[in-house]
């Protein structure tokens, strides 16, 4: 079996990694303190709750985003910290109840993006937004369903949730569409909502998941939906029939990963790199410290890692 050893990427971490990122590969490797993560995220939250500043690194808009708060939402998961009368998540349930943020505000691209470093892809497009907003929606839906249930707008979410079952099969589901459906489907249930046939909505996830995988090691080199993106662990619900993709995938990340360095992104700002060349290449290191957390956690939980 084909493995990785932790201490040149730890190296590589300690060596480049920015606060946020450095506290979770501690938490997540070295026995470190998960407050430390949490402290860490608070320096990029605002007055008003939301998160902004550069905490996802391909967009340095000052202002709370949707998508920071989205990022936010799926490292506080990560760690497993889940204090709703900390003050993050008090800022947080501060910007989801804010009715000038609900809804049309909930977009992935925003107007002031425009006076801000940022990838191309944040370029603040009205038509991008009906498709790309669909997952921050249905993200701020499951984490209101499974956690604030107290939310001022808690009805209009129950009715956004009943819509956005029923766009389960709408041809695109935007970027995060596919895993939404995962997060929001768990959510459900645990908030123990009637009147949905939750064994057909699985069949329509593990359809959906399935078709949306890239299958061939050629793809991976390039941004997509790599087996990982759904299945990080053997207790994943799309686990079994999907056995020996995985392990494809496992040994395909034991090879490429480069000497003394962690593997490169597989996106760039695109045509934004040119407007931006000191802000891109700054982001590009900080997306390689996320996105090599994500990978290790996979190889660990496969026993693919040793110190």
């Amino acid at each position: 079996m084909k493995r990785i050893c932790l201490l040149p990427i730890h190296n590589w971490m300690h060596r480049n990694a920015r606060e946020l990122e450095l506290a979770r590969w501690k938490y997540l490797f070295e026995d470190g303190d998960k407050m430390e993560v949490v402290n860490a995220l608070l320096y990029y939250q605002n007055s008003d709750g939301g998160f902004g500043n550069a905490v996802d690194p391909d967009n340095w808009n000052q202002n709370s985003v949707p998508y920071g708060t989205y990022f936010v939402l799926e490292i506080l998961k990560e760690i497993d910290f889940f204090d709703l009368y900390h003050p993050i998540y008090i800022g947080i349930k501060k910007y989801l109840d804010c009715t000038s943020n609900f809804l049309e505000g909930w977009v992935f691209t925003l107007p002031s993006n425009q006076e801000y470093p940022h990838a191309a892809y944040y370029n603040y497009d009205v038509e991008y937004n009906k498709v790309e907003s669909k997952g921050i929606i249905i993200s701020f839906c499951s984490f209101i369903l499974e956690h604030y249930p107290q939310s001022a707008i808690y009805d209009e979410v129950i009715k956004i949730v009943d819509t956005m079952i029923r766009e389960m099969y709408a041809e695109n589901q935007g970027d995060m569409g596919a895993s939404g459906y995962v997060t929001l489907f768990l959510a459900m249930k645990k908030a123990n909502l009637t009147n949905y046939n939750y064994h057909q909505i699985e069949q329509i996830l593990r359809e959906l998941v399935n078709c949306s995988i890239q299958r061939e090691p050629e793809q991976w080199l390039s941004y997509g939906y790599r087996p990982s993106a759904y299945i990080n662990s053997k207790d994943s619900m799309f686990y079994v029939g999907n056995e020996e993709i995985i392990e494809k995938e496992l040994d395909f990340l034991v090879d490429t990963l480069p000497q003394n360095d962690v593997w490169p992104i597989s996106w760039s700002w695109f045509e934004n790199n040119v407007t931006y060349p000191k802000e891109s290449s700054i982001s590009e290191n900080w997306s390689k410290a996320y996105k090599t957390i994500e990978k290790v956690v996979f190889l660990r939980n496969f026993g693919r890692t040793y110190k």
